[in-house]
């Protein structure tokens, strides 16, 4: 290894080892306590928001494919169109 890529790991090293202790050192510690079904609870609201999303994306999916190749189609109608306004200035 070069020098100076040793020298770059020893450095991320040593700030991240001075990072976890610093971070050990200054917590604080809580007295507290969550519960199973609570968790349980957070963990159903998550996945049905994905499920959702993933739902919606398969309904629509078609739609928003189109939704994109159309500024694309349109993006590239626009160039060809000032390109031939580029070119019959040029002609002139």
């Amino acid at each position: 290894m070069k020098k100076s890529t040793t020298k770059t790991i020893r450095q991320l090293f040593g700030t991240l080892y001075f990072v976890i202790w610093f971070s050990i050192y200054l917590t604080i510690p809580a007295q507290a306590y969550i519960d199973p079904a609570t968790t349980a609870m957070i963990t159903q609201i998550v996945a049905g928001i994905f499920i959702s999303a993933g739902v919606l994306f398969g309904v629509f999916r078609r739609r928003i494919i189109l939704f994109f190749k159309n500024i694309s189609v349109k993006r590239t109608q626009r160039k060809i169109e000032n390109q031939g306004r580029k070119n019959s200035k040029k002609e002139r």
